[in-house]
């Protein structure tokens, strides 16, 4: 288990994303609280890491191809 300041720089994310609540909740980020401290699997982050890559591309494609209908 690994706590905040070290998923961030295993990841290269903002240590911010991972020390606080509301972000950990928007970006669905997983986390354990154990005895009042938030401490992450790495290999949960990591699986988590490349889905949130996979779904960022796909967005990403979606918003370049052309919409039907439109000249």
């Amino acid at each position: 288990m690994i706590d905040a300041k070290q998923a961030a720089a295993a990841l290269r994310l903002p240590y911010y994303w991972f020390a606080d609540h509301a972000m950990r909740t928007k970006y669905r980020i997983p986390h354990y609280l154990m005895g009042g401290l938030v401490r992450y699997r790495l290999s949960e982050l990591s699986a988590w890491a490349a889905r949130s890559a996979a779904v960022q591309g796909r967005d990403a494609q979606d918003a370049d191809a052309p919409v039907e209908g439109a000249e």
